[in-house]
């Protein structure tokens, strides 16, 4: 992720929060997970940190935004809903959009360590969900900015924000996944990480000759018992691997 993205994020979504503070009022507190939902376990890394807290972000948003479409579907059609409703969905997806950038710039960070395609791959898919989530949060801004009143604001519109706010929750899980794809191959990589059926997998998909990868297969297999010697093993890997 190249970094003026977050701080565009940052930029953009305090100029936001400015604007729903000084004309809604405070949305609730995140939603609790859902009791079937299982948090990510992600490597103890930054970027599988940064996965993890966008995999949660992204369970809230997605719960905050069912709330708010289920408080449209109970509210008479010839009634308008609480303005604090869109407030509630454009700031969790708000919340959601920056939080995956965060995801995204940490997986570009681990791509870089780990210095291979199938961690570059992921790390552009994070920046690709990020981008979305961005998009989907302004979406929900707009809905919310352009149909509030004082009170009260319109059915579609807030509708409309809810989704929005679901399509930034989907983002996010997506980059979150993707974040924490790209720090799982950084943690393969180094010794205390290593597994030897899952690098043998990522040498057997890399673009390389057939020798080249039967050459790495045997460095690492002679290597695996040998933190000294597994730690150069893996470095040869990620030199010859694109």
């Amino acid at each position: 992720m190249q970094k003026l993205l977050p701080l565009i994020v940052i930029l953009v979504l305090a100029l936001g929060g400015w604007w729903w503070w000084q004309n809604a009022s405070a949305p609730d507190a995140p939603s609790d997970l859902a009791a079937n939902e299982t948090p990510m376990d992600a490597p103890d890394t930054q970027a599988g940190e940064a996965a993890e807290i966008a995999d949660t972000t992204a369970q809230q948003t997605e719960a905050t935004a069912e709330d708010v479409s289920e408080t449209v579907a109970e509210t008479p059609g010839d009634q308008p809903v609480p303005s604090n409703e869109a407030a509630d969905a454009a700031d969790a997806a708000a919340d959601a959009a920056a939080i995956a950038a965060d995801a995204a710039a940490e997986a570009v960070e681990a791509s870089q360590e780990a210095g291979i395609a199938p961690a570059n791959e992921a790390a552009t898919e994070a920046e690709a969900a990020a981008e979305d989530a961005i998009a989907a949060a302004d979406r929900a801004a707009d809905a919310a900015a352009t149909s509030a009143t004082d009170t009260r604001a319109d059915q579609d519109a807030t509708e409309t924000a809810a989704e929005a706010a679901e399509d930034a929750a989907s983002a996010t899980a997506r980059a979150a996944d993707a974040a924490a794809t790209a720090a799982e191959i950084e943690t393969l990589l180094t010794p205390e990480g290593f597994d030897a059926g899952r690098v043998t997998e990522i040498i057997e998909s890399a673009q390389i000759s057939q020798t080249q990868k039967a050459t790495l297969m045997r460095l690492v297999e002679s290597a695996a018992t040998n933190p000294d010697l597994l730690r150069a093993a893996l470095d040869q890997v990620k030199a010859v691997m694109p």
